[in-house]
């Protein structure tokens, strides 16, 4: 035993001093980087771009695809997105061919919303200097971030023309969830996003189908990606029996439940679930626990299989650290879902944009849409003929306890 505990203790120092070494090495030689580059460089030191890539090329070196490092700029946006209600211009962006920005995405009841922004417009210039002099990023950066009030002048090109702009920024609600009901009883939710603000959404779009002739429900998790949990258990409440739908199990084998549903009056009208490549997180969650707590069908393409959980460190200078924890372990015989995904019962490909009008469904061009719509009707008119075929029974069976 003496002999043992020794081995052990020696290898483990072993191990502390090898760690200890090899940092020792990474930081002298970080030294040295620094210190040729300050001296021989023809180009200035950015010190906070340097900090911001030292950290970040940390966080790459975990292999965790999930792992990020925030600046005091972008950890304030994203508490932002978590909570559901936005500061800033309203707009989404992203890198054109030529160096320019799209904008791929307006915010309604944002002031590029009101200010008529639209989506495809290219923005050439912001506060003064052409986005190709600046780079990308520093205008990027320009437009994004910035406190309630502030305002900013961009210039826009559209159809040849160019227009310039000058929007101060306020607070919006990002859009999460909605939903109508079509006129043949299937009731359509579409998720943006999944925020603390979702499940509260997600209650008031459920109204209609509380009220109306609901012959079953499409689920279009399609683009949509959250490491935000908080609100899967209540969305899931009216479709699933009471059950431990998920935990999240840590390194060291620890466990916490992250999702359950308790109320015993749930549906069991037909579900169909659209999921394609970047459905993930928590919505990859509730695909999961319809299909195989709901009997819900899938219906798209491979989900991306982000099935962890992240937690993140707030440093004393307002900027933070995210990685992931643990593993997301769904309470059902498929068990996790991480890196695999989901594979769809009904493999249908991407073939354009997603359906903007669901009430056209019988002319849509969405492929994905209008099998997931066929799968509830061919399900509906199943269950109809069972219980018709139950009730025919039932009726032949009472005439012959009357007769006898």
């Amino acid at each position: 035993t003496f002999v043992i505990t020794m081995t052990v203790s020696l290898n483990n120092y072993n191990d502390k001093i090898a760690d200890v070494q090899q940092r020792g090495e990474i930081y002298t030689k970080l030294q040295e980087m620094d210190s040729f580059v300050r001296n021989y460089s023809m180009y200035d030191v950015d010190d906070a771009d340097m900090r911001y890539g030292v950290y970040s090329g940390y966080l790459n070196g975990i292999n965790d695809k999930h792992s990020r490092y925030f600046s005091t700029d972008e950890y304030y946006y994203e508490k932002q997105l978590e909570s559901g209600r936005l500061i800033g211009l309203g707009m989404e962006y992203e890198r054109e061919e030529s160096g320019y920005i799209r904008v791929k995405e307006v915010y309604e009841g944002s002031p590029s919303g009101s200010g008529g922004i639209e989506v495809g417009d290219v923005i050439i210039s912001v506060g003064g200097v052409s986005v190709l002099e600046s780079g990308y990023d520093t205008a990027y950066e320009h437009l994004k971030y910035g406190d309630e009030g502030t305002k900013q002048k961009f210039v826009v090109r559209r159809n040849g023309e160019e227009t310039e702009y000058e929007l101060a920024r306020s607070a919006f609600d990002i859009p999460s969830v909605d939903g109508i009901l079509l006129d043949n009883g299937i009731f359509y939710i579409r998720f943006y996003s999944l925020n603390e603000s979702a499940a509260e959404k997600f209650t008031e779009i459920m109204e209609p189908a509380v009220s109306g002739s609901v012959t079953g429900y499409v689920f279009d998790l399609r683009g949509c990606s959250s490491g935000v949990y908080s609100p899967v258990s209540e969305i899931l409440e009216g479709f699933i029996a009471p059950a431990q739908i998920a935990s999240a199990v840590y390194r060291n084998n620890s466990t916490k439940v992250i999702a359950q549903t308790e109320n015993e009056d749930f549906t069991n009208l037909p579900i169909s679930i659209i999921i394609d490549e970047k459905t993930g997180g928590s919505a990859e969650l509730i695909a999961e626990a319809l299909r195989d707590h709901a009997g819900g069908i899938t219906v798209g393409e491979n989900s991306s299989g982000y099935g962890t959980l992240q937690e993140k460190k707030i440093f004393s200078d307002g900027t933070a650290m995210e990685i992931s924890v643990a593993v997301i372990v769904p309470a059902s015989e498929n068990g996790a879902y991480n890196s695999q995904g989901i594979i769809p019962e009904f493999a249908v490909e991407y073939d354009g944009d997603y359906e903007k009008d669901p009430i056209s469904y019988s002319s849509s061009g969405d492929a994905q849409f209008r099998k997931a719509l066929e799968v509830i009707i061919s399900r509906a008119s199943a269950i109809g003929e069972e219980n018709a075929a139950a009730a025919e029974e039932e009726n032949s069976a009472g005439t012959e306890r009357t007769a006898g």
